[in-house]
C-alpha cells in the first residue's frame, strides 16, 4: 500500500509541469464571473472585467468597506452589498457596556 501511494504521489508530481502550461485564454467572448466575500476590520474591492458578459457580486462586512467595480461589455451585472461591524463594538454589546 506504501508504495501504491508512493508512487501515485511521484506520478502527480512528475504530471504537474504537463497539466499547468501556458497563459490564461483571452475571455473577453465568454462570460466572465466573479463572488467576493470579505469580512475583515477594512475591506477593499477592486474589479475590472472585460469580458462579453460581466458578472460580479462581492459582500463585506467590516468596520470599513470600499468597493470599485468597472465593467465594460455588452451585458454588465453587478451586486454590492456593505454591513458595517465592527468586532470591537461586538464584544462591548456582549460585556453589557
Amino acid at each position: 500500500m506504501k508504495y501504491s501511494m508512493l508512487s501515485v504521489g511521484v506520478l502527480l508530481l512528475a504530471a504537474m509541469p504537463v497539466s499547468y502550461g501556458g497563459s490564461a485564454p483571452d475571455r473577453t467572448d465568454g462570460p466572465c464571473f466573479r463572488v467576493s466575500i470579505q469580512n475583515e476590520q477594512e475591506n477593499r474591492s477592486n474589479v475590472q472585467q472585460n469580458c462579453d458578459r460581466n458578472v460580479n457580486r462581492t459582500v463585506q462586512a467590516g468596520a470599513r468597506n470600499s468597493a470599485q467595480t468597472m465593467q465594460t461589455g455588452n451585458v454588465n451585472d453587478n451586486k454590492v452589498r456593505q454591513y458595517h461591524y465592527d468586532v470591537s463594538e461586538y464584544f462591548d454589546r456582549m460585556r453589557g457596556n
